[in-house]
């Protein structure tokens, strides 16, 4: 059963808020919930459906959501993009799109609902853990994190697809489901139709699990990043000066930048590129044309560069 109380508990209910629409499953269950809370509390509530213009359905997509949202009493964002597609992949250019769109509509502490669910986490942990993240990378996502001047959160993280499924069948929530998402070609729909499923013949609930264990991977980083800055406290304050770093571990210099990097609300580099930095910047003697640049394959966070100045490695957004 979802409860209202669990819902709300990351959300400033005195902000506005936009519901982030697509006419699937998590997102229909989502404004649903919301909508029901708006008639109890008279909540400042719209919603955005993005047009990535990738499907020949998704000009019904976007009149299915139009008439939800009337039908509801809810004011309906539509916004249209054209994806460009590089080397991360369409799904992350997509991503990558929306979250832009995201960015543009939110003024001062606003607030954007989307409506990830424990699957979904299971489906990143294990995509991530294939291409050999490290354990950063294997921790769950935020429910609350800044999006541009306001807050991207995800409600329903603490539920699986079945409990959302089973909400909607009760209260006759209709809603789109994209064929797509059955095609195997793409690494997510093969994860999410054929290597959970399998694994839950012989473990039920493995979603669920995953999801925890990702939630609890997240609790030891923080606990983890909380002792370096005590430890390292001079170098956030003061800047990674390239000298004193030197006199320090390269575990420990490691570390140290890719805090910093997180600080930044920059990705986290993968082992390949921290080297790079590690050699670049530590092993050798960096100049003002030295210059370390890298992204993240899932687009979730800006891309990152760094380069030298005056003695000081310097972290930016890519």
């Amino acid at each position: 059963m979802i409860s209202y109380k669990k819902l709300v508990r990351d959300i400033d209910l005195d902000k506005k808020i936009y519901i982030a629409f697509s006419g699937g499953l998590d997102s229909s269950v989502l404004l649903h919930l919301f909508t029901d809370l708006k008639k109890k509390d008279s909540l400042n509530i719209e919603a955005i459906y993005v047009n990535h213009n990738l499907s020949k359905e998704n000009k019904n997509w976007e009149n299915h959501c139009a008439s939800v949202c009337n039908e509801l009493g809810l004011k309906l964002h539509i916004r249209s993009v054209d994806i460009k597609v590089s080397g991360e992949g369409l799904e992350s250019a997509a991503r990558k799109a929306r979250y832009n769109i995201f960015e543009e509509l939110l003024e001062e502490n606003e607030q954007i609902l989307i409506g990830h669910h424990s699957d979904d986490v299971a489906e990143t942990f294990f995509l991530r853990l294939f291409r050999g993240t490290g354990v950063q990378g294997l921790e769950g996502p935020k429910i609350k994190r800044r999006v541009g001047k306001g807050y991207l959160i995800r409600p329903l993280l603490s539920y699986s697809k079945k409990e959302l499924l089973k909400y909607a069948n009760e209260n006759d929530i209709s809603f789109i489901e994209d064929s797509t998402n059955f095609e195997i070609n793409q690494d997510r729909n093969f994860i999410r139709n054929k290597l959970i499923p399998t694994i839950e013949k012989r473990w039920i609930n493995v979603s669920d699990r995953i999801s925890r264990t990702s939630s609890n991977i997240g609790q030891r980083n923080e606990l983890f990043e909380d002792l370096l800055k005590k430890e390292f406290n001079s170098f956030l304050i003061d800047g990674l000066h390239v000298k004193e770093l030197k006199k320090l571990d390269h575990s420990s210099i490691k570390e140290i930048i890719r805090l910093s990097i997180r600080d930044q609300g920059v990705a986290l580099p993968n082992k390949k590129v921290t080297d790079e930095i590690i050699k670049t910047f530590i092993s050798s003697n960096p100049g003002p044309k030295s210059k370390v640049s890298w992204s993240r394959a899932d687009k979730d966070l800006p891309s990152g560069e760094i380069t030298y100045k005056n003695g000081y490695i310097i972290i930016s957004k890519g």
